[in-house]
Parts: C-alpha cells; structure tokens; sequence
C-alpha cells in the first residue's frame, strides 16, 4: 500500500485494469490533462491525471488521489486508451425509455 503520514490514499497494487504496452518509450511525450478510471477489487473510481506516455492503445497516467495533501504519493500506471478521457464521457443512452408514453410500467404484484 502507498502510505503517507499513516494513511492509505491508495489500495495496494495497481488497477485491475492497468495494460502495459510491448514496447515503452523511454523519454515523455506530453503533459495532457485527462479524467481516468481505475478498477479496484471493490470499487471503479474517477479521477483526475496527467498522461505523459502512450503507445498501442495504452496511456501512462500519473495520478494523485483526490482529497489528499500534496506530499502524497502519486500513482504512475499505465492504462488501456479506453479508460482516459480528455473530458468526461457521456453515459450512455438507456436502452427503454424511463418515463414518457412508450415507458415499460413496473409489472403489477399479485399478492393475495
């Protein structure tokens, strides 16, 4: 776990859905701000980051945790392209209406 002043701002090891691409280049090729998502064992968070290195569909972020004091440590983890986003990703649209005339109405209950 990465601690600093005795607490945990990130779980222990790296993303579920952290990709590391064949080849790595070796010098930085940017500073972009991004929005990114990393999956936990327990949890899918969003946060911001920085990405620094890309190639063959993934991105290195660096990352640091919301909330926390700038001495934190930060979190460098190279992540599938899909995950980083330079604005943040519309949801997509539901696949029924939720309300209006063509809604699927809840089915009734048939207690006794």
């Amino acid at each position: 776990m990465r601690e600093r002043d005795g607490i945990y701002w990130w779980p222990p090891g790296q993303p579920l859905n952290s990709s590391m691409p064949q080849r790595v280049p070796v010098k930085p090729q940017g500073n972009i701000n991004v929005i990114v998502r990393l999956e936990w064992p327990e949890h899918d968070e969003w946060v911001p980051g920085r990405a620094i290195r890309w190639r063959d569909g993934c991105v290195m972020v660096l990352c640091y945790p919301p909330g926390a004091p700038s001495s934190t440590d930060e979190l460098i983890v190279w992540l599938r392209a899909r995950d980083v986003y330079t604005s943040i990703p519309r949801r997509p649209k539901p696949a029924r209406p939720l309300w209006g005339p063509k809604a699927q109405k809840p089915a009734a209950s048939g207690g006794t």
